[in-house]
């Protein structure tokens, strides 16, 4: 056994520590465990993936102490060793051309976040006698999630297809604004959600088609068009770059009054909202609504100084009096049901670009059609979309990032709060 860590001078005073471990595995032992009691060895070591793996191999000595090696090498570098991550949280997959990396699953991701170590590379050597397996970690900065922070997401079981996640839709959109829609619908996939739709009037559908790779885009043209294109969704989000037309109004008093599970009216929709908020209260599924301090001023009829004054009451009193869940963004994010109130922690100045609130209520609807309470679906998205930022800002800078930078971090942030 060797474990050491090692600390590399980067650029300018940027340090970083790497962990490593290495173990050396006996070839004729294994050869001697799969001659002599292979099945019950694979049970107790590797996942089901791997041994279909194994079993493709035809059940080398050689790939299976590789295998071996590696899972222990792993440990080491956790400074755990086998017990409290177990041989089968410790997964080794294999790329397209055999080379080994870590499968990073919520048990193993917990452990590294502790350690702050944000990826851990797999080399394996075989020579006739011994395999070698060298791990190595790099350290980076570790994220806490508060302790108040008691929801989670379930582990997803094995059995999981992408209709187990939440078909969300998407409606926005108009020329020279698709780029919202682009933000929402990719800040509902990274967030987790199994299948998103763009739901676009014809001409946007086709240039919007061309952008994206796995979001469904759908066409529509008038109210049935919209209303078919929403069948079979587990929530909607309504608003980003839509603009403040005639038809967009119709659309958003259609979508509000027919659109019977839960929903995130933003940006555009929430400026047609304001005038006439009371729609609202006619709503069968639950609402959520997303402001901005100038967008929350225009729903109560007060200014933005008057908003940021006070925060906490204007966001209980529009949930209050229009019965939704208010998400009031900005410098610690405010979510209230009217009872309930939490108060966002994570996030920074760095946020504060264009598109970050469109992600926003992509994940929202993510965790919409996830978690059973919608104001805790609220709460989850506010704290992931903020850890993100985070995330993004420790890797770009706050004056650098993009709202992009945000997107490409969720899936990490997302790991932090599976339990």
């Amino acid at each position: 056994m060797i474990s050491l860590t090692v600390y590399v001078s980067g650029v300018k005073d940027d340090i970083m520590a790497i962990r490593s471990g290495v173990d050396l595995v006996y070839n004729k032992r294994i050869e001697r465990i799969l001659q002599q009691k292979r099945d019950s060895f694979y049970r107790r070591m590797f996942t089901r993936e791997e041994i279909m793996y194994l079993e493709g191999k035809n059940h080398s000595t050689l790939t299976v102490a590789g295998i071996f090696a590696a899972k222990e090498a792993v440990s080491k570098v956790l400074g755990t060793g086998i017990g409290i991550v177990s041989w089968k949280d410790i997964i080794i997959g294999h790329e397209i051309h055999g080379r080994p990396y870590l499968v990073i699953n919520p048990v193993l991701g917990k452990f590294m976040n502790k350690l702050g170590i944000s990826n851990i590379d797999i080399s394996i050597s075989n020579e006739e006698e011994y395999t070698m397996a060298i791990a190595i970690g790099e350290v980076g900065k570790v994220y806490q999630v508060p302790d108040n922070m008691t929801l989670r997401l379930p582990k997803r079981p094995l059995e999981s297809h992408k209709g187990s996640y939440g078909r969300i839709g998407v409606i926005g959109g108009s020329q020279g604004m698709l780029g919202a829609v682009y933000l929402a619908t990719y800040g509902a996939l990274r967030s987790g959600a199994g299948l998103v739709h763009a739901i676009l009037e014809k001409d946007l559908a086709r240039d919007f088609g061309l952008k994206v790779i796995e979001v469904m885009v759908k066409e529509a043209s008038d109210l049935y068009g919209y209303r078919l294109a929403q069948e079979g969704l587990d929530s909607l989000v309504l608003g980003p770059g839509f603009g403040l037309g005639y038809k967009q109004k119709n659309l958003i008093e259609d979508c509000l009054l027919n659109f019977e599970k839960p929903l995130v009216l933003d940006a555009d929709g929430l400026n047609i909202l304001s005038d006439n908020p009371t729609i609202i209260r006619h709503r069968k599924g639950k609402t959520i609504v997303t402001p901005h301090p100038g967008e929350m001023g225009r729903l109560l009829k007060l200014t933005t100084q008057d908003i940021q004054n006070d925060r906490e009451g204007a966001a209980k009193k529009f949930a209050q009096t229009y019965g939704v869940i208010t998400v009031l963004k900005g410098h610690n994010t405010i979510v209230t049901d009217g009872e309930r109130v939490y108060t966002n922690k994570s996030g920074n100045p760095g946020m504060a670009t264009a598109g970050t609130g469109d992600i926003l209520s992509g994940v929202v609807g993510t965790f919409l059609a996830q978690v059973e309470d919608p104001f805790d679906a609220a709460v989850l998205a506010v704290y992931v979309h903020g850890l993100a930022g985070d995330m993004a800002r420790d890797e770009k800078g706050e004056y650098g990032m993009i709202a992009s930078d945000i997107i490409d971090a969720l899936p990490k942030a997302v790991s932090l709060i599976v339990q």
